[in-house]
C-alpha cells in the first residue's frame, strides 16, 4: 500500500510512508492547536482501519502540528456548539466515532508511536491512550480539561490511563484538570520518551525503526499480549462513558463552561 491510496479520500488527516515498514500519519486540524472535529474521527477510523489490512507494516508514527500534537476537539464544530439541537439518539451515533476510533487505533497489529509537540489535551490525550508509545517534545504539555467544561473524560480512555499512571495520578490530572509538563508525564509514564524542542517526529523514527528491526511475528504478539493484560476489564468499567457524556451535555455546568469558553473567543 502506498500513502496515494488513502490520499485522495481524507482531509483531517495525511499519510505516508517513509520507509517500507513504516507509515507516518498526521493530524491535520483546525487552528495552531490543531484542534480534532468528528470528520477527523471518522477519517482515523477509516485510516486504521486500512492500514490494518497492510501486511508489510510494522510501526506507525502519530503526530500533529508544531505548535501542538492536539489541544482537544473543536468546541465551535456544530456537533458540540449545536448540540441541544440534536436528538439523544443522534448525539449518541455522532459521539460514538472517539472511543470507534481509539479502539481501532488501539487494536492495529503495527506499533505505534505518538511523536508529541506543544499541547496534547482532551481529546488529543485520550487518542494518545490508544496508542503504545508517547515520544514527547520536552515543552510539551499534557492534560485533561474536560470536567473543567462540564462534561467525563470519554472515548473509554479511564482504564487506558489508570493502567499507565494509576489511580492517584489519574485522579490528579482528571479530577484537578491542570495539564502536567513534559518531565512530569514522563516521570508518570505517560511518556516514554522526551525529546528536545522540534525534535519530538526524529527520536519518534529512530524509535520506530528499532521496532521495525524485531522479529514482527513476536512482536505483533507481545503487543497484543501487554494490551491485554492492562486493559483485561478496559471495556467492563467504561463501556457506558458514551451516555455519561451525553448526560453531561444536558446539565447547566457544561453550558456554562461553553457559554464562557465563547465569550473568551
Amino acid at each position: 500500500m502506498t500513502s496515494f491510496d488513502l490520499q485522495e479520500e481524507i482531509r483531517h488527516v495525511a499519510v505516508d510512508r517513509p520507509e517500507p515498514h513504516i507509515a507516518r500519519v498526521m493530524l491535520q486540524g483546525r487552528s495552531r492547536y490543531n484542534l480534532m472535529s468528528y470528520a477527523m474521527l471518522r477519517e482515523l477510523w477509516a485510516v486504521a482501519n486500512r492500514l490494518q489490512g497492510d501486511a508489510d507494516l510494522r510501526v506507525v508514527i502519530v503526530s500533529g502540528l508544531p505548535d501542538a500534537f492536539s489541544a482537544g476537539m473543536d468546541l465551535k464544530q456544530a456537533e458540540v456548539a449545536g448540540h441541544r439541537a440534536l436528538s439523544t439518539a443522534e448525539r449518541l451515533e455522532i459521539h460514538s466515532i472517539g472511543a470507534r476510533a481509539c479502539a481501532a487505533w488501539e487494536s492495529l497489529d503495527a506499533v505505534t508511536v505518538c511523536a508529541i509537540e506543544g499541547y496534547c489535551l482532551g481529546g488529543g490525550l485520550a487518542f494518545s491512550l490508544a496508542c503504545d508509545y508517547r515520544v514527547a517534545s520536552s515543552g510539551a504539555m499534557l492534560g485533561a480539561p474536560e470536567l473543567r467544561n462540564g462534561m467525563n473524560m470519554s472515548w473509554q480512555s479511564i482504564p487506558r490511563l489508570v493502567a499507565l499512571i494509576g489511580q492517584a495520578r489519574t485522579r490528579k490530572l482528571l479530577m484537578l484538570g491542570d495539564p502536567v509538563d513534559a518531565q512530569t508525564a514522563e516521570r508518570w509514564g505517560l511518556v516514554d520518551e522526551l525529546s528536545d524542542p522540534g525534535d519530538a517526529q526524529e527520536k519518534a523514527l529512530l524509535l520506530a525503526r528499532r521496532l521495525a528491526s524485531m522479529p514482527p511475528v513476536p512482536m505483533r504478539m507481545t503487543k497484543q499480549a501487554i494490551n491485554v493484560a492492562a486493559n483485561a476489564l478496559g471495556h467492563a468499567v467504561s463501556y457506558m462513558d458514551l451516555e455519561q457524556y451525553v448526560a453531561c451535555q444536558s446539565t447547566d455546568e457544561h453550558q456554562q463552561a461553553l457559554d464562557a469558553f465563547f465569550q473568551r473567543r
